[in-house]
């Protein structure tokens, strides 16, 4: 009698066990999976959005940020406008300046200038800096580095880009970019 109650007692602690355990290894949906491709990644998180949902990410929702989807943890997308600097925040319904008293930012010279240096380890640096910046004021997305190459001055934004010889706009738009977006 003593051993059909142990082996029932065993067998009822190996069915708790079970389903004590088994949430923790329960499957991670294909587009959380970071270890599957991109492409899987991708094609698993649009099959289960709703077409509202998708059209929504197509789109601004406000001045510099596209709606995520909240329901299957993919967040909002903040962007800031300027390749030579990050943008003070600006209201949500207009375009004045929010004027926040903790809203300070960086005025970095204009790209031309540093397309005048013809210095790469210098644009890693300006790249490095911004994307310090941007991470700390919680941006996603940098519109920038600006490397349109300019062929008219009639342009009134060539300003915003590294000059007009496209060997040199490669050549420092590279270390500029990479150093930007990694993550430190």
């Amino acid at each position: 009698m003593k051993i059909k109650l142990k082996l029932k007692i065993k067998i009822i602690w190996v069915c708790l066990s079970v389903l004590v355990v088994r949430p923790v290894y329960a499957q991670l949906p294909v587009y959380q999976d970071e270890n599957k491709p991109i492409e899987e990644r991708v094609k698993d998180a649009l099959s289960r959005m709703t077409l509202e949902e998708k059209v929504a990410l197509c789109h601004a929702q406000s001045k510099f940020s596209s709606a995520g989807v909240p329901r299957l943890g993919i967040p909002e997308l903040w962007m800031s406008d300027g390749p030579h600097g990050v943008r003070a925040e600006l209201n949500w319904n207009n375009w004045n300046y929010a004027e926040w008293t903790n809203d300070s930012i960086t005025a970095f010279p204009a790209l031309t200038c540093l397309a005048a240096t013809w210095n790469p380890e210098m644009a890693a640096k300006y790249g490095k800096a911004l994307g310090e910046e941007a991470r700390y004021r919680e941006k996603d997305v940098i519109l920038g580095p600006g490397v349109n190459i300019y062929r008219t001055p009639l342009n009134g934004r060539n300003f915003e880009y590294m000059g007009k010889d496209p060997y040199l706009a490669g050549t420092l738009c590279v270390p500029y970019r990479l150093i930007s977006v990694v993550r430190i």
